[in-house]
């Protein structure tokens, strides 16, 4: 379903279930979320996740700022008929989710960041790869994400193989839309004096071996949001949800008890 330039993909259970929404990261789609999507849903909840422009089935062209890829979510959750709305977002998704949450929508309740780093500054030279060869600096990223137990044991999922598909899954984003993002990621940046505004509860999940957002990269929202907590995944690199799905999912369950 395209609403809006998102190709969302929505399950709904009771519209007074709350209704948790997805957002992926760069050059990645909603099956980031497959083992979350599936789980929460049975567990009650609402769930939605989507496909930015540019990514996975969304054709529409492809944003450039973290501001316009928030102002299209968030017009989305004006228009979803649940009043109890958590974000949870990856990486690119978790700059998403915080500028969503510093425009404070009266549906949103809670925000889950994962694999979040503020600022996410990205190096020079994966920029510049990112621009004159997307596959190469996708195959870099792969490789600096998954911790070498990962790349040989495939997140102990039986018969899967997490780098074959983590490269499929980027693999086909279009030329063009990684540097797009990972330029969006650099540039992102908001007043202090408004993330300190923010009310909403916040989780943070880090993996203890994420070279591209490591756990020092949330260090600055934790003096920086009033009410956060901070949970770091042993032996998980950039690819949480995919890596250690079971324990992501047991983190955020503990994080929507109310």
């Amino acid at each position: 379903m395209n609403i809006k330039n998102l190709e969302i993909f929505y399950k709904e259970n009771k519209k007074t279930a709350p209704l948790l929404i997805f957002i992926h990261g760069a050059a990645c789609d909603h099956t980031l979320w497959c083992y979350q999507n599936r789980y929460f849903y049975n567990l009650g909840f609402s769930t939605l996740t989507l496909d930015l422009p540019g990514h996975g089935l969304n054709s529409s062209k492809a944003l450039s700022k973290i501001s316009e890829m928030s102002s299209l979510i968030n017009n989305l959750l004006k228009e979803l008929p649940q009043k109890n709305i958590v974000l949870i977002g990856h990486s690119m998704g978790s700059l998403i989710s915080l500028d969503i949450a510093s425009l404070k929508p009266t549906k949103l309740k809670k925000v889950i960041l994962i694999g979040a780093s503020y600022p996410m500054h990205v190096s020079k030279d994966l920029l510049n790869k990112s621009k004159n060869n997307q596959e190469e600096a996708i195959n870099d990223m792969i490789n600096w994400s998954l911790p070498s137990s990962i790349k040989l044991n495939g997140a102990n999922l039986t018969g899967l193989n997490l780098s074959n598909l983590v490269s499929v899954i980027m693999g086909n984003t279009p030329n063009g839309v990684l540097h797009k993002d990972l330029l969006a990621c650099n540039n992102f940046l908001l007043e202090d004096e408004k993330i300190q505004s923010i009310k909403l509860q916040f989780t943070i999940i880090a993996g203890e071996k994420d070279i591209m957002t490591p756990i020092r990269g949330s260090e600055s929202l934790l003096k920086l949001l009033p009410n956060v907590s901070l949970t770091s995944l042993k032996n998980i690199g950039h690819f949480h949800t995919l890596e250690n799905p079971r324990g992501i999912n047991k983190i955020i369950e503990k994080s929507l008890e109310i």
